[in-house]
This record gives structure tokens, sequence and C-alpha cells, in this order.
């Protein structure tokens, strides 16, 4: 018997383009400025910053395009998650920084949803 397929629903389809903005809005900003978002990468003294550059604007692109076609949504999340756990580490740990405190905060959540995405995305 041939494996039944559902579409998702209209409300889930708006959750997962807004799930993403916060990708493609960063994504766009490094395509347009590529050289900031590159000297932030080697201040903190992480080698090869515009290939660790150009690695994370594709888990973006690729992750949220999937995400948002619903087509391998849980394969997409999984990219974004890879790109945002390390960064959010790396970029924004100081917690004892509000306004870094605050931008993990909202990484935190932003996994969240990417992980109610994969686990949705498991099941039969």
């Amino acid at each position: 018997m041939p494996e039944r397929t559902t579409r998702p629903s209209l409300l889930n389809r708006i959750a997962r383009v807004l799930l993403c903005l916060v990708f493609l809005h960063s994504l766009f900003g490094k395509l347009t400025g590529f050289d900031g978002p590159a000297g932030a990468i080697a201040a903190r003294g992480l080698p090869l910053a515009p290939v660790l550059l150009v690695m994370a604007m594709a888990l973006m692109a690729v992750g949220s395009a999937l995400v948002i076609s619903g087509w391998k949504a849980r394969l997409g999340a999984v990219l974004l998650l890879v790109f945002l756990v390390p960064t959010s580490v790396i970029f924004h740990g100081d917690v004892a920084d509000a306004a870094e405190r605050i931008q993990l905060l909202k990484n935190l959540a932003i996994v969240g949803g990417l992980l109610l995405v994969v686990d949705q995305e498991g099941r039969p």
C-alpha cells in the first residue's frame, strides 16, 4: 500500500515561512555586505573566515528553502540547526551581557521551532 501524504495546513506553512524569515534576512545581509560578517568571524579567532561564512550562507539558504517548501523539511531544519547552534554559542555566549543574553534566548526560541519541524516531519 503506498504511503499516504497529507498537505500541511495553511497555518503550518505560514509558521515555516515565519520561522525562516530571520535566516533569509540574515542571508541577504551577508550577501550584500560579505566583509562585515567575515570580519566578525575572523575577530573571534576562527580560521578561514570567508570559507566559514560561505558555508553558513549555504546552510541558511538550503535549510530555509527546504523548510519553507516542506520538501525534506526535516533535513532543512537540521541544516539550520547546524548553523544556529554553534553560531549562538560562539557569538552570543556571553550571558553576562544583557544584549547577548537576549540574542541567545531568541536563538534558543528558534532552535525550539526548528526542533518542532524535525519532530513533526519524523512522524508517520
